[in-house]
């Protein structure tokens, strides 16, 4: 009896590891492709909002275009995907829709239209600000709701 609670905390601990280790890799290649993606479309005058954008609430008279900005812009949308995916699949990580991905998307858009004044933008910028967030929230709920499936 003994034998067998030890081997099932086992295997839950080895769950729980992977699972970890699954929202560090949706986070971190979601930080990859998704931030060059968004280097393009702002160079190419797609949207008003960079990298360094993300940096916004530390950057303090630092200009958004320089290298520093760029770098913190990478480093907090790399928290920001982290703190979605954890939170993502904890909520929604068994939740087998494919447009559980979609509502998430929606939330981030929703928040950084917030802090971001969404009222202000032109329909050029929402309709891009838009595609890029649904496509990463779809990116982040379909990987982890796939690896959740998976594993079962």
């Amino acid at each position: 009896m003994r034998g067998r609670q030890s081997e099932q905390h086992r295997q839950e601990q080895r769950t729980e590891q992977s699972a970890s280790k699954k929202i560090l890799e949706v986070a971190l290649w979601g930080t990859i492709f998704w931030g060059i993606v968004r280097l393009t479309a702002h160079f190419l005058n797609l949207t008003p909002y960079g990298l360094g954008s993300f940096a916004r609430p530390i950057l303090a008279g630092i200009d958004e275009r320089s290298l520093a900005a760029l770098g913190l812009g990478v480093i907090f949308l790399f928290v920001e995907s982290l703190i979605v995916s954890a939170i993502f699949s904890t909520l929604f990580g068994k939740l087998r829709v494919w447009w559980s991905g979609l509502v998430l998307g929606a939330v981030m858009l929703l928040v950084a239209g917030f802090f971001f004044r969404i009222g202000n933008w032109d329909m050029s910028t929402l309709s891009t600000e838009a595609a890029w967030y649904l496509s990463y929230g779809l990116f982040i709920g379909m990987t982890l709701t796939l690896e959740a499936s998976d594993e079962e």
